[in-house]
């Protein structure tokens, strides 16, 4: 079995930090295929977003906090997605007027 532990400072709110190491291989990438968001991570990537989202989650962040993730965690590269905390439906963004959803059965 695995387990994930995680300890971490409770942070000022409108602040938050996340570990990622330069020196690690941290491959975070979005495209848009298909009309579709996705977000291409690996492991080490993924286990970074897991502790920033574990920090949103439980931190005493209001509506309208967010992060701004760049390609790779990296600094010096360019914004590839955001991330918005939203606790209720005031400021949610659907983009689209439509609510229907097609689901696929077999």
């Amino acid at each position: 079995m695995k387990s994930f532990n995680f300890d971490f400072q409770e942070e000022p709110p409108n602040h938050i930090t996340f570990e990622y190491s330069p020196e690690a291989d941290e491959d975070l990438d979005t495209l848009v295929e298909n009309g579709v968001p996705v977000l291409y991570a690996n492991q080490t990537a993924l286990l970074s977003l897991a502790r920033l989202f574990i920090k949103m989650a439980l931190g005493e962040y209001k509506d309208g906090f967010h992060v701004h993730l760049r390609k790779d965690l990296n600094a010096d590269e360019p914004d590839r997605l955001i991330v918005m905390l939203h606790s209720s439906e005031t400021g949610k963004h659907t983009g689209s007027a439509s609510t229907e959803q097609q689901v696929i059965t077999d």
